[in-house]
């Protein structure tokens, strides 16, 4: 928790329930538990009750990316974590000619752009996949339990298939993106391992041109294209 979450809420968390607390002794002590002592326990537990959602939701904001709304790169390693037991898939996204886009035309539309580029992977998304944005004009989506590689390739082809041109602040802007596509069997790869793989699958969508492609790892990716530094 950062330190503003622990010198707040926690604070006044103590000092309320020291108020149950006291309220409670008083009310032992002048032989009138009730209603007094039951509204003691039922504001301590209520107080508890708050700081446990405070929680929730301060652990939910710091896996949050704060411009699109979706998942952060925090998010995107415990959702691949999770899902080390089961076959999985990861799909690595980058859009292309972003710096080109951001250049001519501002970093306030820039970031319509990456904010229009999120909704289409909300849109392409299925319940329990994870879209997340890793960074500047990065984002990946993790598939935590695919009954079959296919359906990590159909994804793609779903989100390809969903760019298009788009209007921000009053320009048309062509979203194009290079994805790849990688799938582990039930253990089978870390996090870091799966990443890599999606990278050189990327790499391999990003070499075939300016428009939106996407390309599935292969062995032969790891000796066609050199490891990045």
């Amino acid at each position: 928790m950062p330190p503003s979450f622990t010198t707040g809420a926690l604070v006044v968390f103590i000092a309320g329930t020291l108020a149950q607390i006291m309220m409670l002794a008083r009310a032992w002590n002048e032989g009138e538990l009730f209603p007094w002592g039951g509204l003691a326990l039922a504001g301590a537990a209520l107080s508890g009750f708050v700081l446990y959602r405070q929680t929730l939701a301060q652990r939910e904001s710091g896996l949050t990316d704060g411009l699109t709304g979706l998942g952060n790169r925090g998010m995107f390693r415990q959702a691949s974590d999770r899902a080390h037991g089961r076959r999985m898939g990861v799909l690595l996204i980058d859009i292309n000619g972003f710096k080109q886009i951001n250049d001519s035309l501002g970093h306030t539309s820039g970031d319509g752009v990456l904010v229009a580029f999120a909704e289409v992977l909300r849109r392409c998304a299925q319940r329990p996949d994870v879209p997340v944005r890793l960074g500047g004009d990065e984002f990946a989506v993790v598939l935590p339990d695919v009954a079959r590689p296919e359906d990590a390739y159909e994804m793609a082809g779903r989100i390809a298939a969903a760019l298009g041109t788009i209007a921000v602040d009053g320009r048309l802007v062509t979203l194009a993106a290079s994805i790849g596509v990688a799938v582990t069997e039930p253990g089978e790869l870390t996090h870091d391992e799966i990443v890599h793989r999606a990278g050189l699958a990327m790499r391999r969508a990003k070499s075939l041109g300016p428009d939106t492609r996407w390309a599935i790892w292969q062995e032969s990716l790891a000796s066609e294209l050199p490891t990045a530094a």
